[in-house]
This record gives structure tokens, sequence and C-alpha cells, in this order.
């Protein structure tokens, strides 16, 4: 597994494993220049929260649905933010979540965001959207300049996919948060390998086309590792120094890749 940071920034993603359990986070960037958590902002206190919730989850050996472990620790994440007196009039933080639970013959994914999912093996799947890389290009092809309405319309934005039950959503705690998560089952029997991604890797296929589509990057990944297909996003991001259709010319990035024994 592997995680680094896009830029001069602390990076916002996570990755783990433990247990039954494999994951990564991508935090959203935050929306305020203070903290209101206590980290060193409040995306940081989130995927470290919920990194930390899948870590005891994983070491219990859990064994259901993804997708209802992620609405659980969504509500704790909310009952935390609530003692640790996050503001009413502030809009939480955020995150994209790929969980993947070993339930034994079988394994579950739940994806809540950009996250990407890609299985290998004779039922080869790939779990992903195009939802949010979509609305990112529009925002950023409307030429807005003042400070104000740009802020503005990042809150709505966000509030948006936290809280609308539209057909993508993002992972937070806020008080109406609706939750739409992505899912699929699988056999370990049918599958080679499990990866899952921020969107920061996943720019290896989506923004860069460095690769046709995944099977030809869980290959590559398993032949030649995730810091060198780590590389390539980084070279290709140092030569063009700006992407069009993004608010960020390099993205946090984390991966990791599941083998069942």
């Amino acid at each position: 597994m592997i995680t680094t940071a896009g830029g001069v920034r602390a990076n916002e993603d996570r990755v783990g494993h433990r247990g039954t359990l494999g994951w990564v986070i991508d935090g959203a960037t935050d929306l305020y220049d203070d903290a209101a958590l206590p980290a060193g902002s409040d995306v940081q206190w989130l995927v470290d929260t919920v990194g930390e919730r899948l870590t005891e989850a994983g070491a219990d050996a859990y064994r259901d649905d993804p997708a209802d472990l992620l609405d659980s620790v969504a509500a704790e994440v909310a009952q935390r933010q609530a003692r640790l007196g996050f503001p009413d009039d502030r809009v939480p933080p955020a995150c994209s979540i790929a969980l993947c639970v070993d339930q034994g013959a079988r394994f579950a994914i739940s994806r809540v965001g950009d996250a990407t999912a890609a299985v290998s093996g004779r039922k080869p799947l790939v779990l992903a959207t195009g939802y949010f890389d979509r609305r990112e290009a529009a925002a950023v092809g409307s030429g807005e300049t003042k400070a104000q309405r740009v802020a503005a319309a990042m809150h709505e934005r966000r509030l948006h996919t936290m809280t609308s039950g539209d057909i993508e959503s993002v992972f937070s705690g806020h008080p109406r948060r609706v939750l739409r998560p992505h899912g699929m089952v699988g056999a370990w029997a049918d599958t080679d390998h499990v990866l899952l991604c921020t969107d920061g890797f996943a720019r290896l296929v989506t923004d860069y086309r460095l690769y046709p589509g995944w099977p030809e990057v869980v290959t590559d990944a398993c032949e030649r590792g995730l810091p060198f297909l780590e590389k390539l996003i980084r070279d290709v991001e140092a030569d063009v120094g700006t992407v069009s259709g993004r608010f960020k010319r390099a993205d946090d990035v984390a991966a990791i890749l599941i083998t069942r024994d």
C-alpha cells in the first residue's frame, strides 16, 4: 500500500488494513483556513478518526455489509463532532472512502465519493464514478474569480454532496447527511486482486491516460509495485504543470492492493 502528498500541504489521504478490512480514504479539501477540530485541519481530524474506527472494526473481525459499517462510523463522527463543539453554521469536513470487507469465501466492497475499486480475476469489475470529475471540471470552467462567490459556490457544492440524496455523495458527519454508497460482492475463488485507490491515483487512467484501463493498472501494480505507479503520476504532474479541469495541479495519492491468501 502507498500514500503520498500531492504538494507542500499535509497529506489528507489515508490507506490501511487490519484484520478483515482494507481501505483508502481521500480527504476533501477544507473550506476554511482555520481548524475547529483538534488537528492540523478539520479534514485531517476526519480521515484520522475514520481510519482509527476502521482499524478497530477490522481488528474485531467485522464481516458484515461495508455500507452498514460506513453508516455507523458516520454516526459516530457526528457524535464526536458535537461533543467537540463543532459550530452549527460551519460545513463539516468530508472525504471519499473505498472499503473492502473479507467475509470468508466472499468479499464486499463499498465506495462513497470518488474513490475507485478495481477487481481482477475471472470476473473483473470496476467500481468508480465520473460524477465528481464532471462537477469539478464545470466549476473550473465557469471562470468565476470573485473570492466570495467562489467560496459560496464551493460551500453549496459540498453541502449538496453531503445532504441532497443525489446519485453520489461524500462521507461526513453532517447532521443531515445522506450517504449513497455503491457496492459489489465477489467470490475470492474468482478473484486475483482487489485494488482500492483515491482519485489522485486514478489519474493514471482518468486524466493522464497512462493506461488504457484498470486491468493494465492492476497488472503493473502486481509486477512493478504501487511506488512505480505513483512515480508515473508525479512525473506527469512535474512535466505538465497544470491539469485542465482540476482545482489542484497535483493531488494526494493513496492505494492498496489486496490479495486473498
